[in-house]
């Protein structure tokens, strides 16, 4: 049965849990991509789609959650306020952190690292400082666009619209590379808020109706869909010429990559709210809780853990082996929420300003 308006649902922590685990996993073993053999770099190339939904699982729950939030009291000053400073000083506080990172590493590796009045507007502007910080930019506008989006009367049209918006959007980025033509950066197109609108819209739509279609199991259909979107995707990387440090913009942000990502939130959802009676689900749902946390400070930990592993494995900075990567990755799984709640348990007032 549907939870109240007060509830929490524990399958969005689930998933949270699974879609944070997941982004630290990818974000380790793609370290150093560009340096796999051949062979495992197909491998990857092919593992790629399966992980990234999880961004718009996020999305999705940050759309079901924003409604909810809004609902309360309707608000749009004070709605918008409070997730301005929830977002804000995190957000400026680890731009500061990954920038100062990046010019000690580039003149540690004896690179001329020149920082400029505009690059540095462009790192807390753009959230350039740190790359997967574009979801929060992104869900920063989203949020404050809430207010108004849940005034739209005919809020099916909106999401029927902005579906296809998304899908339009990443057909201009990506269909031009079957030309050699690349009109618009990567890093623009993940920062274009219509690109990602349609599952935070997604998100309001389900919690305006307060049904949750994932408590049964989605339709056929929906699987083949799936499976024909995955192949897809799939088809899409080995027609398109490979840009090898760029790799993720063409898993992300293609369009039979964003059909991928439509039919599998009904699944994933489902498997969440299946496997929450379970045990284990605990660890995840921890995981869940802390995603931002994990997701604001995981780069750091995953570096750290690299920095401890290279007197042991000198190589392991600059050669990519997916086991030792799977292996740093998994501690920094652990790591990463164990700094958040250290944090915490010093101090809630502090964790909310760190994360």
């Amino acid at each position: 049965m549907p939870a109240n308006l007060s509830g929490r649902i524990e399958e969005f922590d689930i998933l949270k849990g699974i879609g944070i685990i997941i982004v630290v996993l990818f974000h380790t073993i793609f370290f150093n991509f560009e340096l796999y053999p051949g062979g495992m770099k197909d491998f990857l190339y092919f593992l790629g789609p399966i992980g990234t939904p999880v961004v718009v699982i996020f999305f999705f729950v940050s759309g079901f959650l924003g409604y909810r939030s809004y609902t309360k009291d309707q608000n749009p000053k004070a709605f918008i306020f409070k997730k301005m400073k929830t977002f804000l000083p995190p957000y400026f506080l680890w731009s500061t952190i990954y920038l100062l990172l990046q010019v000690f590493f580039s003149t540690y590796m004896g690179n001329d690292y020149r920082i400029t009045a505009f690059s540095i507007f462009e790192s807390y502007a753009f959230a350039t400082a740190y790359l997967p910080f574009y979801f929060l930019f992104v869900l920063l506008i989203l949020y404050i666009l809430t207010p108004y989006l849940y005034k739209v009367k005919r809020f099916k049209s909106l999401l029927t619209a902005s579906f296809f918006t998304g899908l339009i959007f990443t057909s201009l980025y990506y269909i031009p590379q079957y030309f050699g033509k690349l009109p618009v950066d990567s890093i623009i197109t993940y920062r274009n808020p219509l690109v990602w609108a349609f599952f935070y819209i997604w998100g309001m739509n389900v919690a305006k109706d307060n049904k949750f279609f994932w408590i049964k199991k989605p339709p056929t259909w929906i699987f083949i869909s799936l499976l024909i979107s995955y192949a897809g995707s799939s088809a899409m990387i080995l027609t398109v010429p490979k840009l090898i440090k760029d790799y993720e913009s063409y898993i992300a942000l293609s369009p039979a990559q964003y059909l991928f990502y439509f039919f599998s939130i009904p699944i994933f959802l489902w498997i969440a709210y299946r496997i929450k009676n379970y045990r284990f689900s605990r660890i995840l749902l921890e995981f869940g809780k802390n995603s931002l946390a994990i997701y604001i400070n995981h780069i750091l930990v995953i570096g750290l853990i690299f920095a401890l592993f290279l007197p042991f494995i000198p190589a392991v900075t600059s050669q990519a082996n997916i086991y030792t990567q799977f292996l740093i990755g998994m501690l920094a799984c652990f790591g990463a929420y164990s700094l958040s709640e250290l944090i915490r348990s010093i101090s809630k007032k502090a964790y909310e300003i760190v994360f």
